[in-house]
Parts: C-alpha cells; structure tokens; sequence
C-alpha cells in the first residue's frame, strides 16, 4: 500500500473479493459477525449444528441481498469442519478469514461441582475443535498470500472465576492457541488473534444480563455501566480480518466495557 497515499476509511475495512468461515453463527456474536463480514464484502460461509438450521439463516441474510451461504457443521467433529473449509475452497477459491466462535458454557458452579465430562466437551470445542480448523484452514490461507484467523475467547480466560471455572480454563487455552499460531504462521502472512468479550446482550449471557441481582453487580463493576451488543465484538472482527488490523497479530483483544480493568 502506498504511504502517501494512505487508505480512504472505506478501503481500509472493506473486504470486497474475500471470503470468510464463521462457526456457530446462527444467532449472538456469531450471527452479527457473519452479517458485518458479508456486509463489507466478504462472501461468507456461516456454520452451525443441524437444529440450528444454518441454511435457513443463511438464507434470511442473502434475501437481505448479502453474500451468505449456510452450512451445517459440528465444529468438534474434524470431518465436518475438513468438508466446509473444502466447501469454501473448491466453491470460491480461497479463505480468507476465519472466525472460530462456536463455543459453550457448561459448567455453572464451583470446581466442586463441575464434572470431568463438562471439561472434557469445553476443551474438544473451544481449544481441540479450533485446533482442528486451524489446520485445516490456515495452509491454504497462507497458500493464497495470508489472511487472518480469529478465535473468540472471553474474559473468564484471564481473571478468576466462582462459578464458570472450567470454561474459564478451556478460553485461556485457546487464546494461547492463537498466540502459538501467530508465531507459527507469521512468516507467512497469516495473522492469529483472540477476542475476549465481557457480557454480551445475546441469550448467551442471560444467567446475567436477565437475573436482576447479578446484572446489577455486574453492571457497578464495568466503568461503562452497560452490557456490549453482538455487533461491537462483530465490529473488532472486522477491524482485525481488514487492512485496518493488517500489522495486528498474536493478541487478545479484550471487549468488555472496562470491566477487566475496574477496581
């Protein structure tokens, strides 16, 4: 790009002639990162379990007149994440960027009562499922001259935690599972990041946001005093998968209106 003549705002975050993978992405965080993806130009692929009915939200998109498609995909499973991201691929030619955001929350008390299943389902997702797709998606990103990979972590991964201890324990290690991809693809022009939300207003989040006692507590330890929408997060992903976050890699980018840094 030339220095002196540095992009206009619309160059600097448009996607147009890209293509993106976005797991779990029927509804939350997800959904609004597939919309935002398409909406700057990206052809997107949208995934997510069967009674998710991925093709039938992928379907509502593109009659909004944005680049959609919809594909079932349990991402735990290798074979089914090697099927999209041959989808992708032999469809349009090229990846792009890829957002790995499937994930759940199983556990809901102490280590006391948390179960070694509960821990076992969190990691295969969140940590061995990213694991999976990295692998399968980031050699032929680098193939086409790079592109950016992203995982949802959150800020469970990086303070302690009374009651969702173990998914606390499975988002630290997949942000540092993009920390070690970062290193190891950067030679290669392909860029690993991390996204840490607070609470977000999605059905995700409703033990907080829809438990008065709890959001209240909440809501007076973040300097902001408000919970975050679907489309701030989607919003750090588009800075990080454009040229805007182009010189950006290995990080954890923490979106949770200060409620990490609060005394």
């Amino acid at each position: 790009m030339d220095e002196l003549q540095p992009p206009s705002a619309v160059e600097l975050f448009s996607l147009a002639g890209t293509v993106a993978l976005v797991t779990g992405a029927t509804r939350g965080i997800g959904l609004s990162t597939a919309r935002l993806l398409a909406s700057a130009g990206a052809t997107t692929v949208l995934t997510g379990l069967p009674e998710e009915q991925p093709e039938r939200v992928a379907s509502a998109l593109a009659n909004e007149g944005l680049p959609v498609v919809g594909r079932t995909c349990d991402a735990r499973n290798e074979s089914r994440l090697r099927e999209v991201v041959q989808f992708a691929l032999s469809e349009y030619g090229r990846i792009d960027t890829v957002v790995a955001n499937a994930g759940v929350a199983l556990d809901s008390g102490t280590h006391l009562t948390s179960t070694d299943e509960q821990l076992d389902a969190m990691f295969d997702l969140h940590v061995r499922g990213v694991l999976r797709l990295a692998n399968l998606a980031i050699p032929p990103m680098a193939d086409g001259g790079g592109g950016s990979f992203l995982v949802m972590s959150s800020i469970a991964g990086l303070r302690g935690n009374r009651m969702l201890g173990l998914y606390g324990i499975t988002k630290a290690a997949n942000a540092q599972l993009a920390r070690n991809l970062a290193v190891q693809w950067g030679d290669r022009n392909v860029r690993v990041n991390a996204i840490s939300p607070g609470v977000i207003d999605t059905d995700f989040a409703k033990p907080i946001t829809d438990n008065g006692a709890v959001a209240l507590i909440r809501l007076a330890r973040t300097p902001l005093h408000r919970f975050g929408h679907a489309h701030h997060v989607a919003g750090t992903v588009l800075w990080l998968a454009s040229e805007a976050g182009a010189f950006t890699t290995g990080q954890n980018i923490v979106v949770d209106g200060g409620t990490l840094i609060a005394d």
